[in-house]
């Protein structure tokens, strides 16, 4: 655990459980960037600038995408061909508001919200290579909500 993030978080208890014990991140730069914008610094908000990175990345990718393949004639074969899915599909994946977190039982989570879980299929396979290596890095974890 860092150091500087635990006096900054979990610097009023010694009993409380640690969120991040398996979460590998830049805690220095992300904690600096906080305290540079003036944003408090706790569990939630570094949480949160955490999986906006992960969810700006997911963005910047999905808007190559659609650049790339807009003006193609054939775009729905070619995004099929090349990513699997269709343009339309890719077009409605939306991570900025599909996709939440929340610290529960000492771990971070994320996960789709119950509008988007009809897209968890299509996130994987767009996805699947940068959230599992999100995962792998970070130690967040992902939670499907489908029984």
């Amino acid at each position: 655990m860092n150091e500087s993030l635990y006096e900054a978080v979990f610097c009023y208890t010694d009993k409380k459980v640690d969120p991040f014990a398996r979460t590998y991140a830049d805690f220095d730069r992300i904690i600096s960037d906080m305290r540079l914008v003036g944003y408090e610094i706790n569990s939630f908000n570094i949480v949160q600038q955490i999986m906006l990175e992960q969810l700006d990345a997911m963005i910047k990718f999905k808007g190559q995408i659609i650049e790339l393949s807009m003006d193609l004639d054939n775009r729905d074969q070619f995004c099929r061909e090349k990513y699997g899915l269709s343009f339309k599909d890719i077009d409605a994946l939306d991570p900025r508001h599909d996709i939440e977190w929340d610290i529960k039982s000492g771990q971070v989570i994320f996960y789709l919200n119950h509008d988007a879980m009809h897209k968890e299929e299509a996130y994987k396979v767009l996805f699947k290579k940068s959230l599992d290596q999100f995962v792998n890095k970070t130690g967040v974890k992902y939670i499907s909500l489908k029984g």
